[in-house]
């Protein structure tokens, strides 16, 4: 299995992979879909925290990150990481056939397999921490799982969310809804709101929200099994 990570600018992709040749193959679709954002892109789409309308002749790209933003209500841009992801390795699956492609934009993955591959959950500092872990085969995939919290990365967030996790055929949707949800959690008691509000929104799958000592979760998740990868933090994606 290949593993290499791929920086463009502020993009930072890591890819494992059972093909060589489709590590060359994202890069390049990388390059080309972050200029068609940064051709397109003026300031109120850079910095909006709310949808905003695009023109009939914008990208693609674009208008999956503006669907999503007025899905989940939020800003265009909370879905880039993840749509990033997606249309990178598509573009990949299309041209090589991997058997097996993973690719993570900063805690944001888009997954495909023929074989079994584990997904570990990353709490920060929370007492969960990095014990838990969920299994994807065939029968799952390819799925987007997007991830958000008030207390890791870079990311603007208005929430107290140790993580957010959204699941997703739609990278867009997943990363798009795990923003607001991370926005939407202060205490453990927001979790049952937002679960009930996730599981109403188009082309949701299902979610996973940690804070403090709750965890919830809604929809269709792979069984949640203890995390046996003593190295799980040396393989998170650092910006």
């Amino acid at each position: 299995m290949e593993t290499q990570t791929l920086t463009y600018k502020t993009s930072k992709l890591k890819v494992i992979t059972d093909k060589k040749e489709t590590i060359s193959t994202i890069e390049k679709e990388l390059i080309t879909q972050r200029t068609l954002i940064e051709t397109y892109a003026d300031k109120e789409f850079l910095n909006s925290l709310a949808p905003i309308k695009t023109k009939k002749d914008a990208p693609h790209i674009i208008k999956e990150m503006a669907t999503a933003a007025k899905i989940a209500k939020v800003g265009p841009m909370a879905a880039v990481a993840g749509t990033l992801a997606e249309f990178c390795a598509k573009k990949a699956i299309a041209l090589h056939n991997p058997k097996t492609l993973i690719v993570e934009n900063g805690g944001d993955i888009y997954a495909y397999t023929k074989s079994k591959i584990t997904i570990g959950l990353f709490s920060g500092q929370n007492k969960l921490k990095d014990k838990l872990c969920f299994h994807l085969t065939d029968e799952n995939t390819p799925i987007s799982i997007c991830s958000s919290s008030s207390n890791m990365g870079h990311s603007l967030s208005f929430g107290k969310c140790d993580l957010a996790v959204i699941l997703s055929k739609k990278a867009s949707i997943a990363d798009a809804l795990a923003t607001a949800a991370a926005n939407k959690i202060k205490t453990e008691k927001d979790i049952k709101k937002t679960l009930e509000w996730l599981k109403k929104k188009k082309h949701f799958e299902g979610a996973i929200i940690i804070k403090d000592k709750k965890i919830g979760m809604i929809g269709n998740i792979p069984k949640l099994t203890k995390n046996q990868d003593s190295n799980l933090e040396t393989k998170i994606t650092k910006l």
